[in-house]
């Protein structure tokens, strides 16, 4: 299965809708991450990493012999602040783990690189961190932080303990407040997001139709111009370079309409003025007295006559308007393998075909019987088989001596002959090859020929079924 669309329409929209969720995925990995900072934006959790940071550089000040007297002073005499009566929140649900990155983020930029800082949820049971926390509300004083002063109960679960690296490898070890949430987010981001995305698809899937839909008619219209149907101009629509193409392709269309029809008027002039005199020379050649002589005027009218008549069938083919139809080919297989009984050929086929074709039946069954025919003439013997799938083959299978490699691709030219792998007495004009894969291009599909194993030749007609 294929992850990504062979049009270009599936991909523009493809593309597009792409571009539309990864915008819509990181404004929502934005706004969720600014969450987990809004905690710092003012407040007490500033206070608080401000106290840590602050605290920390003066222990870190001290010598070394010094620390171990200020950090026990400090554990016994918990740090706290005050806090603004007028600030309360309510308690809302809480993230851990959304607190723990906050802190050690925030802290870490506010000490620097050279302090190593740890934050976790606070272990049970633990005495041996310095206590930091809130004082009682109505608590004189306004001062960022001291010792002493009663401290705001807090619920355990509620804690973290924070591990402060000093530069010179010690370290201060700290229970503090976890910081209190901001406001939930709310679940109507998602639903807007939502819609955005769906209206941004619809407006997206409304442009990309309407740059797509004019290729589509171009490629359309081109494909019924190959097989040889009459088509109306197509309109100039879309964005220039579409309209430039559109235009272009009008343009060549009815020259290429204008030249078919010359030829046809060219095709009919000639049929009448060449066959005219023809049939004078025929008829006076009746009046030769030496029999040799008139035998072989007689046979060069008659070369000339069928020449004529073979050139003719070729580029009638080549314009055929005969309609597309549903064709059922297995019984259009079977007719044509009667009428060759009919003449002494007895033509097997095999394999089977599901249900009809689209397909000028006419032209279709001249191609199958100019291979048939090829094949008993040149090879002595044809077979039918049919195999059926996305695409139908039928392989028309001769028993001859098959043709050199160089030149299976030359004798499908009109007018060309073999005279060495061949037989030479068949006659022929070099045109039944010709006719049959212009019939089969005209459907959309190929003729191509192979030769066998060990021996004999393949000729493979293919035809789509779309």
């Amino acid at each position: 299965m294929r992850l990504y669309p062979d049009t270009l329409f599936g991909r523009l929209m493809t593309a597009l809708l792409v571009v539309v969720l990864i915008t819509g995925s990181v404004v929502a990995w934005l706004v969720m991450r600014e969450r987990e900072e809004v905690v710092f934006w003012g407040g007490e959790s500033a206070d608080l990493v401000e106290i840590l940071a602050s605290v920390s550089q003066e222990i870190a000040a001290l010598p070394p012999e010094a620390r171990p007297a200020r950090v026990q002073e400090l554990r016994q005499t918990p740090i706290a602040f005050g806090e603004d009566s007028d600030r309360q929140r309510k308690r809302r649900q809480f993230d851990i783990a959304a607190a723990v990155r906050s802190y050690e983020k925030q802290l870490q930029r506010e000490l620097g690189r050279d302090y190593q800082v740890d934050v976790r949820p606070a272990a049970r049971g633990s005495q041996v961190a310095i206590q930091v926390g809130m004082r009682w509300r109505g608590d004189d004083g306004r001062s960022s932080h001291r010792s002493g002063g009663s401290l705001r109960r807090v619920d355990p679960l509620r804690q973290l303990d924070v591990v402060v690296g000093l530069p010179d490898g010690g370290q201060v070890a700290y229970r503090v407040p976890a910081p209190l949430p901001g406001q939930p987010l709310p679940r109507g981001i998602f639903v807007q997001l939502a819609i955005l995305t769906l209206v941004l698809a619809v407006v997206l899937f409304l442009m990309a139709r309407g740059i797509t839909r004019p290729l589509s008619a171009l490629a359309s219209s081109a494909e019924a111009m190959s097989r040889g149907e009459t088509t109306p101009p197509l309109p100039e629509t879309g964005a220039s370079e579409l309209k430039d193409a559109t235009r272009a392709f009008n343009t060549m269309h009815e020259r290429l309409q204008r030249y078919m029809n010359s030829r046809n008027s060219l095709l009919a002039a000639i049929s009448h003025d060449l066959r005219t005199p023809l049939t004078r020379l025929r008829l006076r050649s009746e009046k030769i007295h030496d029999p040799e002589l008139r035998e072989r005027f007689q046979h060069d009218v008659d070369e000339m006559n069928d020449m004529l008549k073979a050139t003719l069938d070729l580029f009638r083919g080549m314009n055929d308007d005969e309609p597309m139809q549903p064709v059922d080919i297995m019984a259009l297989l079977r007719s044509i393998c009667v009428e060759f009984a009919e003449m002494g050929s007895d033509i097997p086929l095999s394999g089977s075909a599901v249900g009809v074709i689209e397909a000028k039946q006419t032209a279709l069954k001249r191609c199958i019987t100019n291979l048939v025919a090829n094949a008993i003439a040149y090879g002595g013997s044809a077979a039918i088989e049919v195999c059926d799938g996305d695409t139908l083959e039928i392989r028309v299978i001769d028993q001859g001596p098959g043709i050199p490699e160089a030149q299976l691709e030359k004798v499908l030219e009109p007018f060309y002959r073999l005279d060495s792998s061949r037989n030479p007495e068949t006659g022929g004009s070099g045109l039944g090859l010709s006719i049959a894969r212009d019939i089969a291009q005209a459907h959309g599909g190929s003729l191509v020929l192979e030769n066998g194993n060990p021996e004999g030749l393949v000729a493979v007609l293919s035809l789509p079924r779309r």
